[in-house]
């Protein structure tokens, strides 16, 4: 199988095939951060979806100064937030709610599920950017440039937007 950037340069040329890889690649990724933006499984779909279309008909614009998967990043942040100012309505999930666990078992416990209630509720109180950098760094545990890229602000911007973050989730959660 080709390297990432040779799927890429392939894709560019209109290859479809490696264009579909690079979907393969990162689709799952892409889906689990949508979702835990919006907490719906169809609007995630809907947005991973059309993330794809979009990065599809934007490749030839793709300068390759940031990785593919941060550009992939921007571009679901992007269509995220417009459908959250749209519908006006914001909410996280813990990591892990797109994927079935071995937890997810009649027997799990009560208060498991309070204490997964409460952070879904602490994480979807946060402000837009702070709670689209805590996912981005807590669950997709990109880097603080990777972020930052994603966001279209500074490094330290985005470790503030991180730090502030945490601390209201720490002041929430006790």
């Amino acid at each position: 199988m080709p390297d990432e950037q040779g799927l890429i340069e392939k894709a560019i040329k209109g290859d479809k095939e490696a264009f579909a890889s690079l979907v393969r690649q990162y689709q799952n990724r892409i889906f689990g951060f949508i979702m835990r933006m919006t907490a719906n499984r169809e609007t995630a779909l809907d947005l991973t979806q059309d993330t794809f279309l979009a990065a599809y008909q934007n490749l030839s614009g793709f300068r390759q100064e940031a990785s593919f998967s941060t550009w992939l990043y921007q571009i679901a942040a992007n269509k995220t937030r417009n459908f959250i100012k749209r519908s006006k309505r914001e909410v996280s999930l813990p990591v892990g709610y797109d994927q079935a666990s071995e937890d997810d078992r009649p027997d799990t416990g009560l208060e498991k599920k309070e204490q997964e209630a409460l952070l879904v509720e602490a994480i979807s109180g946060l402000p837009h950017k702070q709670r689209l950098t805590f996912n981005l760094r807590y669950f997709e545990q990109m880097k603080f440039k990777e972020i930052a890229g994603v966001m279209g602000v500074s490094v330290s911007a985005t470790k503030t937007n991180f730090a502030e973050a945490l601390a209201k989730l720490k002041k929430r959660l006790g």
